[in-house]
């Protein structure tokens, strides 16, 4: 079984899943999840592993959760909004092409809300009124605010992710066709001094 595994991890995925899930092939579903989530558990623990091993210093468990908590609400947002890239918002806005530069231009400028993410910026679906083709008109004042408060572009990302008391457990991403309130919101909350 263990050789098996080996070999299934060794390929991909979707061509697992693929193979597995083709007319004649009677695997209940059930199984594949199980297969699927054994192989992504040891892939993770294999990365995970040798790239702590490859630290100077110990990881403590509470940084290690931190880690892992940002990168859930990054596939968190791919999934939900999207993360689009540099081409992507190009089209999106209407540049000419998918012109990259475009979306790299607005971005420096502040008017574009976008992180870097695996040595590329990315740019969060949220912020775009993609029936309008256009930058949700709250950003440009939000990346302001955070600029004042010393906050970075992924700090923003990761507030409108999070879940707030100002907003009665909503989160601010929730509300993004509400701008007063959504900047009312961030100054208020980023310019708390404790």
């Amino acid at each position: 079984m263990r050789h098996a595994l080996d070999v299934l991890a060794a390929a991909d995925l979707a061509t697992i899943e693929r193979v597995m899930s083709s007319p004649g092939t009677d695997v209940p579903a059930e199984f594949f999840v199980a297969v699927r989530d054994t192989l992504v558990h040891r892939r993770a623990t294999d990365v995970l592993a040798s790239a702590m091993g490859s630290l100077a210093t110990a990881v403590d468990p509470a940084t290690a959760r931190a880690v892992q908590a940002t990168e859930n609400v990054w596939r968190q947002i791919d999934t939900e909004f999207g993360l689009l890239s540099s081409s992507e918002v190009g089209g999106l806005l209407g540049a000419r092409g998918a012109n990259r530069t475009y979306a790299a231009d607005l971005r420096k400028r502040g008017e574009l809300l976008g992180a870097q993410r695996k040595n590329a910026y990315v740019y969060p679906g949220f912020q775009f009124d993609h029936n309008a083709g256009a930058v949700r008109p709250w950003v440009t004042r939000l990346l302001e605010l955070a600029d004042e408060q010393k906050r970075s572009a992924a700090d923003v990302v990761m507030w409108m992710m999070a879940p707030t008391t100002y907003f009665d457990g909503d989160r601010p991403v929730d509300h993004v066709g509400d701008t007063e309130r959504l900047l009312s919101v961030a100054s208020r909350s980023w310019g708390i001094v404790w």
